[in-house]
């Protein structure tokens, strides 16, 4: 740069950092000269053990005074403890505190509560007869440093069991207050019932207490329990029936009912609980409520008594049905329940499809067959081969069995007519094809018979026919040797009741007094009585009805007194409400008849015909034993009073106008 110039303070820094010449305003650093130390730092677990070695002596460095160095203070080397010596101090230290809070929870912990300080105990037989009172007593002690508060006993018993006081009531549960129970302090609770169930089944009673602890709202509670076994019962009930039920078939169950008291059992009842699908054919005695309830009534003590029960079950092959018998006693007549149950014994039975199955239908219906009195009925035998392998010598055997059968009219076109027990049988002598039958092979035959009319063979209160049907084949066994299947069907035939109607015009007698011309003359008016008359056959009928239309030049006047006709201006509908016909009426009883009056006013085209008084007369009404609809009709009443004793010919024929 040029001399004179002013340089920079960048430019005179470097300047001075890079001059030769020693500025004389830069003093050098006094500097501490270091000194050489040796570390005493253990390498080993042992070395923590040895005392550590003493320091090497080292030359003061230059600068020092004595030793000293001025201002500072001499320097002691710090000494600290590894990891594994903290570890262990810290695991010995929480060891104590442990023990110590052990030690405190033992001796000073008298506020904490456990439920594992709380013994229980219910103290009963092994071995309880069923039917008789039994007591036993529930023990509890409190263990525990503090009360149990509001302290509750609950006892569950188990299904079946009785109020001792009252054995119609069942007793579930049973809650009994017992306050507070003290620290130390053990009670004692006493409890009965009556317990009922299978000779040697096991049952179970439970008991718990309920309680709070001091200072606290919430409810705790301690559960025992203990096992027992029902000893003999009041009353044993066996039952012996098949192991296995054909579907459709009749089957027969038997109940053997004993007493083992040792005093008489009032008032026993047995109540059968049936599965799906299963139907009482009869049984003996005859049950009640629609064949479930058997009253034996009084049994004394070693006595028995058997029921017997037919009946039929459907199902498919292997299905596996429950049948339940509760047996118990009832005093009142009219219940239909087991009010006091003894015990309840379940039977097991599996259903098995018939080797042959068979159906008979009549008139179209395999079940609630009904057929009209006096006229020809059609039936069917439909069959089927449900084994494996083929069968050979098919038999069917139709046998007919009732009071309104017309034996004469039995006939089958395939089928051979045995008078002397009154049945049909279809063999391969009849019908070839019924030689062999191959797996699943199946026909049908047909058979036509008729019932008698009322009056051909006398009168019968609810008439059936029933027709049972056996099936016969032989199918060669495993072993070659032929065997013998047989099949089963039945059905029953409800003959209804036959019921006829009449529709009667009087003039001269009758129950009113007519007037009027007679014969009748056009634009004049007479008077003339109709009288409908009904005779039921056989079964009550329910519902029953008449009614007829008026027309036009007809005029309603008035009916019998209590006859229960009613006349509706509107429809001109005359109706005749009979309510229920009991059988015979009209054969062996009075027939049910009904009168009223009627005015004819004919016109001038009537004039030389016999007008109809009234229009046709239908009944309507239900037959309670066959279960079907009942109806009959009657023809029109005209002028000609062919009823009427004084009845003279032409005198039904209108007149002209005079």
């Amino acid at each position: 740069m040029a001399a004179g110039k002013k340089k920079g303070s960048v430019e005179g820094l470097k300047d001075q950092l890079y001059s030769r010449a020693e500025a004389p305003e830069v003093h050098p650093e006094e500097r501490t000269p270091l000194s050489h130390s040796v570390a005493h730092a253990p390498v080993a677990w042992e070395d923590i053990q040895k005392k550590p070695a003493a320091p090497t002596p080292h030359t003061p460095p230059v600068g020092f005074h004595g030793g000293e160095v001025k201002g500072l203070e001499p320097m002691k080397q710090k000494k600290g403890f590894s990891f594994a010596t903290k570890f262990l101090f810290f695991s010995i230290a929480f060891f104590c505190a442990g023990a110590g809070v052990a030690a405190y929870m033992f001796f000073l912990g008298g506020n904490t509560i456990s439920s594992q300080n709380i013994d229980m105990q219910i103290i009963a037989p092994s071995l309880i007869d069923g039917g008789k009172e039994t007591s036993f007593q529930i023990l509890v002690h409190n263990r525990n440093q503090a009360p149990l508060e509001l302290v509750d006993l609950v006892i569950d018993y188990p299904d079946g069991a009785r109020d001792p006081k009252d054995q119609t009531k069942s007793l579930m549960h049973d809650r009994q207050t017992v306050g507070t129970i003290l620290s130390g302090q053990q009670i004692k609770r006493t409890a009965s019932a009556v317990f009922y169930g299978q000779e040697g089944s096991p049952q179970k009673v439970r008991a718990r207490i309920e309680y709070n602890i001091p200072g606290s709202s919430a409810v705790f509670e301690r559960q025992v329990e203990v096992d027992f076994t029902v000893g003999s019962s009041p009353i044993a009930v066996v039952v012996e029936s098949p192991d296995r039920a054909v579907t459709g078939e009749e089957f027969t169950m038997e109940l053997l009912v004993q007493s083992n008291a040792q005093s008489a059992v009032e008032n026993v009842v047995i109540q059968a609980q049936y599965p799906f699908g299963f139907s009482v054919v009869r049984s003996t005695p005859e049950a009640e409520a629609g064949g479930t309830l058997w009253r034996l009534g009084s049994m004394e003590p070693g006595s028995s008594k058997k029921i017997t029960l037919v009946g039929k079950i459907e199902g498919q092959d292997g299905d596996e049905r429950v049948f339940r018998f509760l047996a118990g006693s009832n005093a009142d007549q009219t219940d239909t329940q087991v009010r006091v149950p003894f015990l309840i014994v379940p039977q097991t039975l599996t259903v098995e499809r018939p080797f042959i199955t068979a159906v008979i239908a009549v008139d179209g219906k395999t079940s609630n067959i009904s057929a009209p009195a006096g006229q020809s009925v059609q039936g069917t035998v439909t069959w089927q081969n449900n084994l494996k392998e083929a069968v050979s010598n098919l038999e069917l055997k139709l046998s007919f069995k009732g009071a309104v059968l017309d034996t004469n009219s039995v006939r089958s076109s395939s089928g051979f007519y045995e008078s002397s027990d009154d049945s049909l049988v279809w063999t391969k002598t009849q019908d070839s094809s019924l030689g062999s039958i191959p797996p699943g092979g199946s026909g049908v035959v047909h058979f036509t018979f008729e019932t008698l009319k009322p009056g051909d063979g006398g009168l019968y209160a609810n008439p059936t026919i029933d027709l049972n049907l056996t099936v016969s084949a032989v199918r060669q066994g495993q072993d070659r040797v032929p065997e013998t299947v047989d099949s089963a069907a039945t059905a029953r035939v409800s003959v209804a009741s036959l019921v006829q109607l009449t529709a009667q015009a009087l003039y001269f007698s009758g129950p009113f007094t007519n007037t009027g011309p007679m014969p009748p003359v056009a634009e004049q008016s007479t008077t003339y009585s109709i009288v409908w008359t009904v005779n039921n056959s056989s079964n009550t009928l329910a519902n029953t009805a008449v009614s007829s239309v008026l027309p036009p030049y007809v005029r309603f006047i008035s009916s019998q007194a209590g006859s229960g006709i009613q006349y509706s201006p509107a429809s001109r509908t005359v109706t005749w409400s009979l309510g229920d016909v009991k059988p015979g009426a009209g054969y062996s009883g009075t027939a049910r008849t009904a009168a009223f009056q009627v005015a004819l006013t004919p016109s001038t085209s009537q004039v030389g015909q016999a007008p109809v008084l009234t229009g046709e007369v239908t009944l309507t009404g239900q037959d309670r034993f066959a279960q079907v609809p009942v109806q009959a009709r009657a023809n029109a009443p005209t002028t000609r009073l062919t009823a009427d004793s004084d009845f003279v010919s032409n005198m039904e024929l209108v007149l002209p106008k005079q």
